[in-house]
């Protein structure tokens, strides 16, 4: 079946808990801000990235994969190999470069690459979340177009990168709202988590993608998705 559609006084380790809390809710409530922001500039601030952002009542594509199960409150599914444009950030980033991130990335849309071309915006704007010795490590991407993902233009920032998401299986439940903080991705993760138990599936604890399908403009009927990877 094929769909289309985050004190000075604190400890060292406690203080590294909290910028890596507050550096999540950040990156999260990107997706949101810079769709106002790019709404509201006026068409001689970054053309480029107004450019990419000029349907900002939807996507133009929405990722395509295939259904393999229905569970009681949740969906296994095959998510296919695709490119995607990423920047990553760490997650204790300050305001001003974790804004960066989606400023860079919707320029490269607009334009900002070797070929001068402007590619439409395709869902879902996906943040993947991973944990590793240091902390997390949070990477926005926004996925390539059908057009351009047998060869994506190159980013002229050195910064993005073109990154192979190999085909995977995730489990996953959609959701509505405003998903704009970590808590609230968290809070989604933690209960699609308690179904998954109750269905018998392990899942991995240092990954996962969280997904918004809709353009800020958009008000009623959101779509917002974690993915979850079965524990192998």
């Amino acid at each position: 079946m094929m769909i289309t559609a985050e004190t000075q006084h604190c400890k060292p380790g406690l203080q590294t808990g909290i910028q890596n809390k507050m550096g999540q809710r950040k990156m999260t409530m990107l997706v949101w801000v810079v769709g106002v922001l790019a709404a509201l500039l006026q068409p001689t601030f970054a053309g480029s990235l107004i450019g990419a952002f000029s349907n900002s009542l939807g996507p133009e594509e929405i990722i395509e994969y295939e259904v393999v199960n229905e569970g009681d409150g949740f969906e296994e599914r095959k998510i296919p190999s695709l490119n995607w444009a990423c920047m990553e950030q760490q997650s204790s980033s300050s305001d001003a470069d974790q804004m960066d991130v989606f400023f860079k990335l919707f320029g490269y849309l607009g334009g900002n690459n070797d070929q001068g071309a402007r590619m439409n915006m395709a869902a879902p704007v996906s943040i993947e979340y991973l944990k590793n010795d240091t902390g997390v490590v949070l990477t926005g991407c926004f996925l390539v177009e059908k057009k351009h993902q047998t060869q994506p233009p190159v980013p002229t920032d050195s910064n993005i990168k073109i990154k192979v998401r190999p085909e995977m299986n995730v489990l996953t439940r959609k959701f509505g709202g405003y998903a704009t903080s970590d808590s609230v991705w968290l809070r989604e993760t933690a209960a699609l988590k308690a179904i998954l138990t109750v269905a018998g599936k392990a899942v991995r604890s240092d990954l996962m993608y969280w997904n918004a399908y809709d353009a800020p403009f958009k008000f009623w009927n959101r779509r917002n998705e974690v993915w979850l990877l079965e524990a192998v």
